[in-house]
């Protein structure tokens, strides 16, 4: 899609990410997304990129740098990709992901790794057409609710 340009996502994105939480299937109020972010953006290790069109934001990604435990060297995890319902299928997400392996390039990453639930097929089709490898089964025991 023409026209659309990433930057770094602010505080002033709050009520947008919202929308775009809810749209996915997370209902979040502005006031719940300015507080994340207050604390997200504070730490270093975590950034997030907005995508914008005509100046409305119309998608993100979230991602945290990391170090692996395994080898040496740092990866960035996608914790977060979304777009809005009435621009999916334009390019946008796969743009937002090629915009954030840029930027784990710069920072010297080796690697982006990402989790995606079991019953999301076509993200898991999303992915593998943009070349990421399906290594692994994610686990997870919830604590506190």
């Amino acid at each position: 899609m023409e026209d659309v340009t990433i930057r770094r996502g602010t505080i002033e994105d709050s009520e947008a990410f919202a929308y775009l939480m809810a749209d996915l299937g997370y209902p979040t109020t502005s006031e719940e997304m300015r507080e994340r972010l207050t604390y997200l953006l504070q730490d270093p290790a975590y950034v997030c990129f907005a995508a914008c069109h005509s100046h409305e934001v119309i998608g993100m990604i979230g991602l945290m740098k990391n170090y692996f435990f395994e080898r040496n060297g740092t990866y960035i995890q996608i914790l977060l990709l979304t777009v809005s319902e009435h621009y999916r299928g334009n390019g946008i997400g796969k743009a937002l992901v090629e915009y954030a392996e840029e930027w784990a390039i710069g920072q010297g990453c080796t690697a982006v790794v990402l989790q995606i639930g079991k019953q999301q097929h076509a993200l898991h089709s999303f992915y593998r057409n943009i070349n990421y490898d399906d290594t692994g089964l994610r686990f997870i025991k919830v604590l506190l609710s």
